[in-house]
């Protein structure tokens, strides 16, 4: 009987070991999904808007048509080849669901993951995902588009013009809710490790990528004009996202090591 129990101890350990390894190995996995992502997107966003561009040097957007259009659309793009901006969006817009294990990430380190705090959070941060790939694949769309104006003969202009109305107010709404759920879903993270409803230290909340992207500003503006400052601009959210989830896999790690 006692040897049972003996051999019955071991197997429990052998399992609980075994799912400890496997819950770490789904951690770190996830980390590098995240960075992945990051990358990417990143990288999406530099090719599809990543552009210095004079003004002066398109009248056509600033002076003829400025009533008449977003002038400041129309040039974000206007200098980019159609396979730049078609990289730019499929890029990233083919891997924000590489995303989503970042997501689930933040949900593990809530203290009690059954608690409205945590899968609201996690739920509101899901739909910034799916939010986010039509988004950012509107602008190759708008791009192309404001790239036509400008290259086609005045008298398609009118209909052009038109459609370019058309395709800024989808683009609008469909990147500005994305922008929107996405800052309310990590400013909710922030709180809620402000007020001590996960692991983290409290200090931690003043890293999530909402924090980040502020802390950006500044950096802009003592910035000189020039394709660094466009790159910055361009991939704001994203380097915010980067640096984050680094920051917060080198605090796992030092967690996981401070626990054996």
């Amino acid at each position: 009987m006692i040897r049972i129990n003996t051999v019955n101890q071991r197997s429990e350990r052998k399992i609980v070991k075994h799912k400890k390894m496997t819950y770490s190995t789904k951690i770190k996995w996830s980390f590098i999904s995240s960075i992945i992502a990051s990358i990417l997107w990143v990288v999406g966003d530099i090719l599809i808007v990543g552009f210095h561009v004079d003004p002066a040097k398109y009248p056509l957007f600033t002076s003829t048509y400025v009533d008449q259009l977003d002038s400041t659309l129309a040039l974000l793009m206007i200098e980019g080849s159609t396979e730049r901006l078609m990289w730019g969006a499929l890029i990233a817009s083919m891997s924000a669901f590489l995303f989503l294990p970042g997501v689930w990430l933040a949900y593990q380190f809530f203290r009690d993951k059954t608690k409205a705090s945590a899968w609201v959070t996690y739920f509101i941060l899901v739909i910034s995902v799916v939010l986010m790939p039509l988004g950012h694949a509107d602008f190759f769309y708008s791009g192309e588009l404001f790239k036509a104006i400008y290259h086609t003969d005045p008298s398609a202009h009118p209909y052009l013009i038109e459609m370019a109305t058309a395709f800024t107010k989808v683009l609008y709404i469909a990147w500005g809710t994305a922008i929107a759920v996405l800052l309310f879903g990590w400013l909710l993270f922030s709180i809620f490790v402000f007020s001590g409803k996960t692991i983290l230290p409290k200090w931690v909340g003043f890293i999530s990528p909402v924090f980040l992207a502020l802390y950006q500003q500044p950096i802009k503006m003592l910035l000189p004009e020039g394709l660094l400052k466009a790159w910055i601009s361009a991939a704001g959210f994203n380097i915010a996202y980067l640096i984050f989830f680094v920051l917060l896999f080198v605090f796992f790690r030092k967690m996981e090591g401070e626990s054996k």
